[in-house]
């Protein structure tokens, strides 16, 4: 939202002076010269109410409300606890970069994280407990991040990475860092802390829904191992690299 004050000044002898003001706020406005373009309008900006005026100063502010407004749109795909992406956000990512895969044929990964045990942790020391255990894995993700990769909270204890130009091996090599890092840095000696990981790769012809499958069958795969572990699915019948 934008804070557009207009002021129609007359150029003479002396200082300008207003002799006209107004104040509006839009959604979004441009302004070439005698028109201003406003949320897809167009208006003449008619100059009768002084004589002869020589300029029209347009005064556009972008002010705090459009700073809050700014702030509360990123928040808005932010989980509260951990500071990674909501669920809507990685799903909105996955979309891209599979569409992406579609018309460059550039492979994605996916990767499914569950905390294990965390039912335990809450059940045992409260959910305060469980939330450190939650924002410790946040953290020990982040690390593993770089700028062009998305990390979401999507569940209760589960999180999301997406790896954009990722095969299936990267991203097996990212969960194994993951979880080694969880080993070496426990949060707590009464919180020890793993994680279990299924990767999925995003190929030509893949669809979110089937990445989503493949990736949380995986995960379930690992959590049957026994957890603190990675395991990588079978690629999507049909998918195929071109």
């Amino acid at each position: 939202m934008t804070h557009v004050h207009i002021l129609v000044h007359t150029l003479g002898v002396g200082t300008p002076q207003p002799v006209e003001a107004h104040e509006f706020v839009f959604h979004g406005f441009q302004a070439i010269g005698a028109w201003l373009f406003i949320a897809g309008a167009i208006l003449r900006l008619e100059l009768h109410i002084v004589p002869s005026p020589t300029r029209l100063q347009l005064q556009a502010t972008v002010d705090e409300q459009r700073r809050l407004v700014d702030e509360a749109q990123s928040l808005a795909g932010q989980d509260e606890l951990t500071g990674l992406a909501r669920r809507w956000r990685f799903e909105e990512e996955l979309a891209q970069q599979a569409a992406l895969s579609r018309r460059h044929d550039v492979s994605s990964a996916l990767v499914l994280i569950d905390v294990d045990g965390l039912k335990h942790f809450n059940d045992t020391f409260g959910h305060p407990a469980g939330d450190r255990v939650l924002m410790h894995v946040a953290d020990a993700i982040r690390a593993q991040l770089r700028a062009t990769d998305i990390a979401a909270r999507i569940g209760g204890d589960e999180f999301a990475l997406l790896l954009p130009a990722t095969d299936s091996g990267q991203a097996q090599a990212v969960a194994q860092r993951l979880i080694a890092s969880l080993q070496t840095t426990p949060l707590d000696e009464r919180l020890p802390t793993s994680v279990s990981a299924g990767i999925a790769e995003i190929r030509r012809g893949t669809m979110p829904p089937d990445v989503i499958a493949l990736a949380d069958g995986a995960l379930y795969a690992a959590k049957r191992a026994g957890g603190n572990c990675c395991v990588v699915s079978r690629p999507v019948p049909g998918a195929h690299d071109a």
